[in-house]
């Protein structure tokens, strides 16, 4: 399979099901969030079957999932979860035996042992350092299939493509000093170009692709309308997944460069069809004149992370699911056990689009497959080999109306079928106990209706009064919706009377919503990506 040179094999498994951790940290808040999804050792990315990991930091909650080998070759997999302090984690790693095969009766497993501390320290959310047990810490990155080499960049729906995105310039002291509408703009006649709009100018800069790197860089190109100054002299910026990092200089003489944190919530492809690379399952807002339908159907692309399935919740150890999709390639990693309750993983790849046959379902279909002969923790470097095909997995994500059975509009839910099982309902594993629902809305939020001396304002959310959420004088006051699954806020207006704003929509509740930005999590976190590398 083609695939097999880009992408490593990896797998790992959700022992936990249950994680009642202390959350009340002392340490410094970090500058960013570890981007949830499948890590690799920097120095055994060879293109050839190996070991990885499954990554998922929620607050300080850490959780990682290792696929790797024993020392006889087979399959395995252990999984640790810890408190961050700081940018760093230690925690025991666990092995675990017993649990449930593809097709068997339900099994819940066991610990077998801990093979020692694996020692975690980020740099960003892209890179940092790993100690396994008997080894040397090594460099770690997260694995990106997405390149600017890979084929994704040559198809039409690149080449001609619309990508919008909230963008937020964050200044020295990590505050919000500028916030735009952003709009990249893919031609196969016309350069790449980035419109930036702050709801009063509109700018337009000119873009190219960076080689090797996978960063864009977009200088300005025109004056920004209605005869005032253009504010933005340079970007350059990666797209991850949902989110966006990078750089942006004002033309401002003197002006710092702010740092970027932004969120991508929807792509749209002429004539071929739509992907919400982000927040989004509204759809996209592109109607066939004269009709009532899409001009493109859209994809909506589910919470990248750890997934339990909804009926093995038990409270103990079970299997799990990683899910990463990145530009219309959905990776899975599926943690599981042999017939002999000796713990496995499996590992596909496979195109994620809007569903041929189902309305406002986008699915994946494509084949699990095992290995031996990889890398054991302590052991020397092998490359594994390919035993088998374990039969075909199938995963479908709602949109904004549901579908097969599934609540709309959430992208934390989907449903899957493992081989040799019925479909059932999964969703993005929560790492952090809430006590109450309007929990949720803890941290601090970006309000688009809001502003202060011609900054953006952001609200922190961090006290709880009844059923509602306020900051620390009251005046915005937020409660969950139970019935639209969805935050809702209010504050005091100029006149003395109550506004109220949209709803904070919480598809997915982990990171992201629409118009209304969650940038640090309840602990006073970033939940961007921090200072990547760009070149």
């Amino acid at each position: 399979m083609a695939h097999q040179t880009r992408i490593p094999k990896l797998a790992s498994i959700l022992a936990v099901s249950a994680l009642g951790l202390s959350l009340s940290p002392s340490w410094a808040a970090r500058s960013f969030t570890p981007q949830a999804g499948t890590w690799v050792i920097s120095d055994e990315v060879d293109g050839k079957p190996g070991r990885g990991f499954a990554i998922d930091v929620q607050g300080n909650t850490f959780f990682m999932q290792v696929f790797g080998y024993e020392k006889n070759g087979d399959a395995t997999f252990y999984a640790a979860t810890g408190q961050m302090e700081g940018d760093t984690v230690t925690a025991p790693l666990l092995r675990y035996q017993g649990g449930r095969s593809f097709g068997s009766e339900p099994r819940d497993a066991q610990e077998d042992k801990s093979i020692g501390d694996v020692k975690l320290s980020f740099r960003n959310g892209l890179q940092g350092t790993m100690q396994l047990p008997g080894e040397p810490a090594k460099d770690i990155e997260r694995f990106i299939f997405t390149a600017p080499d890979a084929a994704y960049y040559q198809t039409e729906q690149w080449k001609t493509s619309s990508r919008m995105a909230r963008w937020f310039g964050l200044n020295a002291q990590g505050q919000v000093e500028k916030s735009w509408f952003a709009m990249l703009k893919t031609s196969p006649t016309e350069p790449m170009r980035l419109t930036l709009s702050d709801g009063q100018t509109s700018e337009t800069l000119e873009c190219s692709l960076t080689t090797p790197s996978d960063s864009i860089r977009c200088v300005a190109a025109n004056a920004a309308d209605a005869g005032q100054a253009p504010v933005v002299k340079e970007a350059q910026f990666r797209l991850l997944g949902a989110q966006v990092a990078g750089a942006v200089s004002l033309q401002a003489e003197g002006a710092a460069p702010l740092q970027l944190l932004g969120i991508n919530t929807r792509a749209d492809y002429p004539y071929s069809g739509g992907v919400i690379v982000g927040c989004c399952a509204n759809g996209l807002e592109s109607f066939m004149p004269g009709t009532f339908g899409y001009a493109q159907r859209p994809a909506y692309q589910p919470s990248n992370g750890t997934w339990v399935m909804d009926d093995e919740l038990t409270g103990k150890p079970g299997r799990g699911v990683s899910l990463d999709v990145q530009g219309g390639k959905m990776v899975m990693q599926v943690f599981a056990y042999r017939a002999d309750g000796q713990p496995t993983f499996a590992m596909g790849v496979g195109d994620f689009a809007p569903d041929p046959e189902l309305r406002d379902v986008s699915s994946a279909r494509f084949s699990l497959q095992q290995y031996r002969g990889g890398r054991s923790v302590g052991g020397a470097a092998s490359s594994g080999e390919l035993v088998r095909d374990e039969g075909e997995v199938m995963v479908q994500v709602s949109g904004r109306t549901g579908g097969y059975g599934m609540p709309a509009g959430s992208l934390a839910e989907a449903m899957v079928q493992f081989p040799g099982e019925s479909a059932k309902r999964m969703r993005r594993l929560p790492l952090q106990p809430w006590q109450t629902l309007e929990d949720q809305l803890f941290g601090e939020w970006y309000f688009p209706g809001l502003s202060y001396a011609g900054r953006p304002l952001t609200v922190t959310l961090n006290r709880r009064e009844g059923e509602f959420v306020t900051n620390d004088d009251g005046s915005v006051r937020c409660q969950f919706n139970t019935q639209m699954l969805r935050g809702e806020c209010q504050w005091p207006t100029a006149t003395g009377t109550s506004g109220s704003s949209g709803p904070i929509e919480l598809q997915d509740a982990f990171a992201l919503s629409n118009s209304y930005v969650r940038l640090r999590d309840r602990y006073g976190n970033l939940v961007g990506l921090g200072q990547v590398p760009l070149n």
